[in-house]
């Protein structure tokens, strides 16, 4: 017999157990993603529930309706939300922390009457409107780690053109120094020695200045990047599929 490794419950010793990574769960998610679900009516077991969950515990005796839906949004990166919206026949409305929980309880399927209008209509309202703030979150906090790239990269910019600047300006000192110090020069080997030095300091200086050209190079590069991850994310594109509604009721 194969388990599938559980955190929340006691794995059975001596069974065969694995991962959804293993191929054997990644074919029964995918199996599972594929699997037609028709509207149905659950009847969710709290009674017998072996740990206490309150929420679902206060819905004891009552029913009404959910919807799960599949949330994806492609921009700069992938994000996929599975999406739940439900109310009870009084309509109140399920949070999506309640309607996960309802899940962890053992339940059993029964044919489901057919939906009525107004029910139907409230239930894709509350599932759009779930939708559009979670897409909102997301650009929140796209704008929000935008905004931090930014400013990681202006400070980097500016460290990195500040140092590159000081040190040619040492240099350029430095060279100043010497130029009068070689004036004041009584021997030839003196002299000599102290022309050394400038030869060497100006090669130096003419480094730093690509230097500085390279730093620069670099900071357009890197915000040219951050430019078209901004695109990207302008360009977000977002799809919604429902996967399941479901009649509930807790007992």
């Amino acid at each position: 017999m194969y388990h599938l490794i559980s955190k929340t419950q006691q794995n059975i010793p001596g069974e065969f157990l694995y991962r959804i990574s293993h191929p054997l769960g990644e074919y029964i998610v995918q199996t599972g993603k594929e699997y037609s679900t028709h509207q149905a009516s659950v009847n969710f077991d709290i009674s017998h529930h072996p740990a206490k969950i309150s929420v679902i515990e206060e819905l004891k005796g009552r029913s009404g309706w959910l919807i799960l839906r599949r949330l994806v949004i492609d921009s700069f990166d992938r994000e996929e939300y599975l999406l739940f919206s439900g109310f009870d026949d009084n309509g109140r409305l399920l949070d999506q922390e309640t309607c996960e929980k309802l899940f962890n309880c053992q339940g059993t399927v029964s044919i489901c009457d057919e939906m009525p209008s107004p029910v139907k209509d409230r239930l894709n309202i509350e599932a759009e409107r779930h939708g559009k703030a979670t897409i909102s979150r997301s650009l929140e906090e796209n704008n929000r780690h935008f905004s931090e790239a930014r400013e990681r990269l202006e400070k980097w910019a500016d460290d990195m053109v500040l140092a590159a600047e000081k040190e040619l300006k040492d240099t350029k000192e430095r060279i100043k120094a010497l130029t009068r110090q070689a004036r004041l020069a009584t021997t030839t080997e003196e002299q000599h020695k102290i022309q050394e030095q400038i030869r060497d300091l100006e090669k130096k200086k003419r480094r730093q200045r690509q230097s500085i050209f390279d730093i620069e190079d670099e900071i357009v590069g890197k915000r040219d990047a951050l430019i078209e991850a901004l695109e990207r994310r302008m360009a977000q594109k977002t799809t919604t599929e429902e996967l399941f509604t479901i009649r509930w009721t807790v007992a």
